[in-house]
């Protein structure tokens, strides 16, 4: 993943959504945390997929998934070689599909580690499914794109009649405005010293239901999402470049290395360096 902080999903030219299969075989890697505007589905076919989600922690193993909204912040790691297959589903694509109503009335809630329930069995079915066709069906061109995408199609009708939860909060039309503007603007200024109260004066909200908008919809505080955002900067920075750590660390809003060495810490248990040998 190479733009870590906030990614976009493109679209497959042949397909409305991005699905794509992964062998984990780097046990050290660590995906940095991060959110989109899709809807992420993550199956496991083998081995086990360690994923967070908004501060939790969930262990898949054989044939458990979990359904990630969007700007949901998480990440994954894999404890063991595995097997997995991800469908990434464009916000705009899911609002067509569900006439609107998908984030406006409902998210999804759907993790098997969690729970437990009698649809679990087809869902799981046609993920395992879909993998099969994307890895193994010989066809080529539009027979194996329609059939990948009638398989999905089933998915998504699933999610909608199984594992929908309604939305209750009163502004949800205009959370994904707001969350995208918030990030967007964050973006831009995450160098210099904002402060909650800088991003309700912008939005002429009060801190206190700007503090409430960004909990509920990406589930970490102000001051985390900042943090996470310098760190992410940081790490492009660390990847791409060979400038000092104290260069980064001044270049990403943390003015000491100490700052950004411990922000490590309390995010991924790692400094910046082991950070980066993973």
């Amino acid at each position: 993943m190479h733009h870590i902080s906030h990614e976009y999903i493109q679209n497959n030219p042949q397909l409305p959504f991005k699905l794509f299969s992964f062998h984990a075989h780097n046990l050290a890697r660590v995906i940095p945390l991060h959110w989109h505007q899709s809807t992420e589905i993550l199956y496991c076919e083998s081995g086990e997929l360690q994923v967070t989600v908004k501060n939790q922690s969930y262990l898949l193993k054989k044939n458990d998934f979990i359904v990630i909204n969007p700007y949901e912040i998480h990440t994954s790691k894999s404890p063991i070689e595995n097997h997995i297959l991800c469908i990434q589903l464009p916000f705009s694509f899911l609002s067509y599909v569900t006439s609107n109503s998908f984030y406006n009335q409902f998210t999804f809630s759907a993790n098997s580690t969690k729970q437990k329930q009698d649809s679990d069995a087809e869902l799981i079915k046609n993920m395992s499914q879909t993998l099969t066709l994307r890895e193994t069906f010989q066809s080529k061109g539009i027979v194996k794109n329609l059939m990948i995408l009638t398989n999905v199609t089933k998915i998504i009708r699933l999610l909608v009649q199984f594992y929908a939860q309604d939305n209750v909060n009163s502004y949800s039309n205009n959370r994904i405005s707001f969350i995208t503007k918030t990030l967007s603007y964050l973006e831009k200024s995450y160098t210099s010293d904002l402060t909650l109260n800088d991003i309700a004066q912008h939005f002429s909200y009060s801190t206190y239901y700007t503090s409430r908008l960004i909990n509920e919809n990406l589930g970490v505080s102000f001051s985390n999402l900042l943090r996470i955002i310098r760190i992410n900067k940081s790490i492009e920075l660390i990847r791409s470049t060979s400038l000092p750590l104290e260069k980064i660390a001044a270049k990403t809003g943390f003015k000491t290395y100490r700052n950004l060495y411990n922000s490590f810490y309390k995010i991924y248990d790692m400094s910046p360096i082991q950070f980066k040998n993973k």
